[in-house]
């Protein structure tokens, strides 16, 4: 097989690079699994319905976060939490932003907490999804960042499917960097993430005032 050839004399093997990239992917894969919960509503007669997916997002505290199109799809529908081991539990919400589709819910298991890269990543940067189809199957797809439509929002060329939305994007190195939000353009469809920071930022606000007020906060209160 031919060898990629790098300056003057390092050379690189096509088939062990492709071997390499695999291999991460799938420590990738495998890592952030454990982050991540499927979310449902429970209907009048007791079944439970998919919505989205949610990740842990705080030290210390039993918090997850997910889009607020996803909490409020459920209308006045119990969400229950199905965590990584099988088990599930209600959960709370504490805060919506509906503009910034953020959501913060209360959730009932410890918290193994995800890397967090503070900074927005970069177009060309290499990302990766986890998200709970509408079968409830969790799936692992990878992209790249396309664009940057606003401070705290960025596009990419992952595949998302319905149940994506408020799942983790991760970037090369298993660091925190967005949430999924929805897709975005009708040619080639695209799928907006709103950056860790934006995220971080609200979930402190919701924490500080729900501690204050000890009840449910809306963005408006803040």
């Amino acid at each position: 097989m031919d060898r990629l050839r790098f300056g003057l004399d390092a050379e690189l093997d096509p088939y062990q690079l492709a071997l390499a990239k695999q291999t991460n992917d799938n420590n990738i894969n495998e890592k952030m699994c454990r982050y991540m919960l499927c979310l449902k509503y429970k209907h009048a007669d007791g079944s439970l319905h998919a919505l989205g997916s949610a990740f842990y997002v705080m030290h210390g505290q039993r918090l997850a976060v997910t889009a607020a199109h996803v909490t409020s799809a459920a209308g006045t529908n119990q969400i229950v939490a199905c965590y990584p081991d099988g088990s599930q539990s209600d959960v709370i919400t504490l805060g919506e932003d509906r503009i910034a589709d953020i959501s913060v819910i209360k959730v009932d298991a410890p918290c193994p907490l995800p890397t967090v890269r503070h900074t927005a990543p970069n177009i060309g940067d290499t990302v990766y999804f986890l998200g709970f189809s509408s079968a409830s199957k969790l799936n692992f797809t990878k992209g790249m960042v396309t664009s940057m439509e606003q401070a705290a929002i960025f596009t990419t060329d992952a595949y998302a499917d319905n149940g994506f939305s408020g799942g983790p994007v991760f970037n090369l190195h298993m660091e925190l960097v967005g949430m999924v939000l929805g897709g975005a353009g009708i040619t080639n469809q695209h799928v907006r993430c709103v950056n860790v920071a934006k995220v971080e930022g609200f979930v402190s606000g919701i924490t500080a005032a729900s501690s204050a007020q000890g009840t449910h906060v809306d963005a408006r209160d803040l």
